[in-house]
C-alpha cells in the first residue's frame, strides 16, 4: 500500500505540473523594460476602446477606429484605412506597416476591431487590438526586424469575416511571402492557445518553439477543423496562404454578451496573448519567409507536423508518423499481453473482458454525462454561468463509472486491468491516426507507455508497480490535463467531458488497483 501511494503521488505530481504549466503567465508591470510586452500597458487601451458595443457600421465602431489610428500614428506608423463592400456591407480595415531592414516578406499581426451588438467586446477582440499596439511598441523599442511587420485590424469579422475577405481579395499580395498571425478570444480568461496552423506547418512550428512555454497543441487544430467555427484566418487559409490562430477560451459564459467588459477580462490572458504574439513576431520577422509561403515563393510545400508539450518539452514529429506510432503502440501492447500470458500472469479472455468493459465504462460515462446535461437544460451549457456544479458532477460521474469498472475486475490478475485500459487507448489511437492524425498522440503515446510499462512489469515482477507507474506518466501528462478543456466545446459538452475524464481515469485506476502482476 505505501508503494501504491508513492506511485499515485508521482502521477498526481505529473498531472498537477502539466495543469499548472498550462496556466497563463503573470501580468508584466508597466515598469518592465520597453522591449517586453506588458499587460499593464495594454489594459488601459482595452478600457478606452471597449466602453460600449461597436458593431460594424456603427458610430461607436468609427470612434474605435479613429482612436486606434491616433495610437498607431503615435507609435510612428502611417496607418491607412481601406473601405470595401463585401456581401452588401461596407467595411473599413486599418492597415499600417513597420518596415523591415531586408524583407523577404511580411508578417501580419491581425485582429478585428468590431464587436457583437450585444456587448463591448473587451476580450473579443479589443484585447487583441490592444496587444497588437503594445507589441508594435515593443518591436520599435528593439532592433529592426528583417521582414516587414504589417498591422491588419479588420472590420466586420462578427458579420461574416467581411474585412478579412476584403483584405484577402484586395490587399494580400500574390507574389510576396506573407504569414498571418491572427488573434481571437472565445472567453475572457485562460492562456492564449495556438489552436490552428495552416497546412504544411513544419516551418511555423520552428517559430512556435521560440515562444516561452507555448500553449496549445495539434489536437486543438484537429478538433477545430471538425467544428462549425471560423476566424479571420479562415479567409487567409482559403486562399492557400500560411498563418497561425491564437485565442484564450476560458470563462466562455461572457463570450458575445454584455459581460465581455474590461472589468471581466483577465490581465494574465492579455499577457499570454501579447507575449506569444511578440515572440512569434520577432522570430518570424527575422526569418526567411519564402519557405513558409509556397504559394507566393514557388518553393516546395513543407510537411505537416504533430506538436505538443510533454513535461514542459515541446515535441514535434511528422504527421505521417502518427499511424506508425499508433500501430507500434498496439503491437507493443500485444507483445506484452502475449508475454504475460505465456508466463501465466493473465488469460486472454480476461483481457478481452477488461477491454470490452473498459469500452462500456467509457460509453456509460459519456451517456450519463450527456443525460446530466440534458436534464439540467440550457443553463448547463458550455456558455452558461455557474458551470462549476455541472463540471463537478461530470467528473463525479466519471469517477464512479471507473471505480465500478475496477471493482468488477478486482478478482482478475493485476495485469488484466492495465492491459484492458491500454487496449482501449491503443484502439482509439489507431482510429484517430487515420481520421485526425494531429490528435492521435493523446491516445497512442499513453497506450505506448502502458504497453512498455506492462512489458517491464512482466519481465521484472518485483519492479511491477514502478514500471506501471512510469508507464502511466503519459496519461497523467497528456490525457488527464486535456480532459478539462472538453468542458469548453460546443454541443454535448457534459457527455464528452465525462468520457474524457473516464478515459484518463481507466489506466490510472488500473495501476492503482492492480499495481502487480
Amino acid at each position: 500500500m505505501p508503494a501504491r501511494l508513492v506511485a499515485l503521488l508521482l502521477l498526481a505530481v505529473v498531472a498537477g505540473g502539466a495543469l499548472w504549466s498550462d496556466r497563463p503567465p503573470a501580468p508584466v508591470p508597466a515598469s518592465a523594460p520597453a522591449t517586453e510586452f506588458s499587460a499593464e500597458r495594454a489594459l488601459p487601451i482595452v478600457a478606452d476602446l471597449a466602453r460600449a458595443p461597436h458593431p460594424v457600421g456603427s458610430p461607436a465602431a468609427a470612434r474605435v477606429r479613429d482612436d486606434v489610428v491616433g495610437r498607431l500614428r503615435a507609435l510612428g506608423l502611417a496607418p491607412r484605412t481601406e473601405t470595401s463592400v463585401v456581401g452588401g456591407t461596407a467595411v473599413t480595415n486599418l492597415v499600417a506597416t513597420l518596415p523591415g531592414s531586408a524583407p523577404t516578406g511580411t508578417v501580419v499581426l491581425a485582429a478585428h476591431t468590431d464587436s457583437v451588438p450585444a456587448g463591448p467586446g473587451a476580450a473579443d477582440d479589443t484585447a487583441s487590438v490592444a496587444a497588437i499596439l503594445e507589441t508594435v511598441r515593443a518591436l520599435r523599442a528593439g532592433p529592426p526586424l528583417r521582414d516587414d511587420v504589417e498591422v491588419l485590424l479588420t472590420d466586420g469579422e462578427e458579420a461574416g469575416l467581411l474585412g478579412a475577405r476584403a483584405w484577402v481579395r484586395d490587399g494580400l499580395p500574390a507574389a510576396r511571402p506573407t504569414v498571418v498571425l491572427n488573434h481571437e478570444a472565445r472567453g475572457v480568461a485562460g492562456p492564449s492557445l495556438v489552436f490552428r496552423t495552416s497546412p504544411g506547418n513544419a516551418g511555423l512550428l520552428r517559430a512556435i518553439a521560440a515562444v516561452p512555454h507555448p500553449r496549445g497543441d495539434s489536437s486543438l487544430d484537429a478538433v477545430f477543423r471538425l467544428l462549425p467555427h471560423d476566424t479571420d484566418l479562415s479567409a487567409v487559409l482559403a486562399a492557400g496562404r500560411p498563418g497561425i490562430d491564437s485565442a484564450f477560451i476560458e470563462r466562455p459564459s461572457e463570450y458575445h454578451t454584455a459581460g465581455d467588459t474590461p472589468a471581466a477580462l483577465s490581465a494574465a490572458s492579455v499577457q499570454s496573448q501579447g507575449s506569444t504574439m511578440l515572440a512569434l513576431a520577432r522570430t518570424l520577422g527575422d526569418a526567411d519567409l519564402r519557405p513558409l509561403d509556397p504559394a507566393a515563393s514557388g518553393l516546395p510545400a513543407q510537411p505537416d507536423e504533430v506538436w505538443f508539450r510533454l513535461l514542459g518539452v515541446l515535441v514535434t514529429y511528422p504527421q505521417a508518423w502518427a499511424l506508425p506510432i499508433a500501430v507500434a503502440a498496439a503491437l507493443v501492447l500485444v507483445g506484452a499481453v502475449v508475454l504475460a500470458r505465456r508466463r501465466g500472469l493473465l488469460r486472454l479472455r480476461d483481457v478481452v473482458t477488461a477491454t470490452a468493459t473498459a469500452t462500456g465504462a467509457l460509453l456509460a460515462a459519456a451517456g450519463l454525462g450527456a443525460a446530466l446535461g440534458a436534464a439540467a437544460g440550457p443553463d448547463a451549457g458550455p456558455f452558461s454561468r455557474g458551470l462549476l456544479p455541472y463540471e463537478v458532477a461530470d467528473v463525479a460521474l466519471a469517477v464512479v463509472v471507473v471505480l465500478a469498472w475496477a471493482l468488477a475486475l478486482r478478482r482478475r490478475p493485476g495485469a488484466t486491468t492495465t492491459a484492458g485500459a491500454a487496449a482501449l487507448l491503443a484502439a482509439i489511437g489507431v482510429a484517430t491516426a487515420v481520421v485526425v492524425p494531429g490528435a492521435s498522440f493523446l491516445f497512442a503515446l499513453p497506450a505506448l507507455g502502458l504497453g512498455l510499462g506492462l512489458t517491464v512489469a512482466v519481465l521484472r515482477p518485483r519492479a511491477a508497480l514502478t514500471a506501471l507507474a512510469v508507464g502511466t506518466v503519459p496519461v497523467a501528462a497528456l490525457l488527464l490535463p486535456y480532459a478539462p478543456r472538453v468542458f469548453l466545446v460546443d454541443g454535448a459538452a457534459h457527455g464528452l467531458a465525462a468520457a474524457a475524464f473516464a478515459l484518463a481515469g481507466l489506466p490510472l485506476v488500473a495501476v492503482a488497483a492492480g499495481g502487480r502482476v
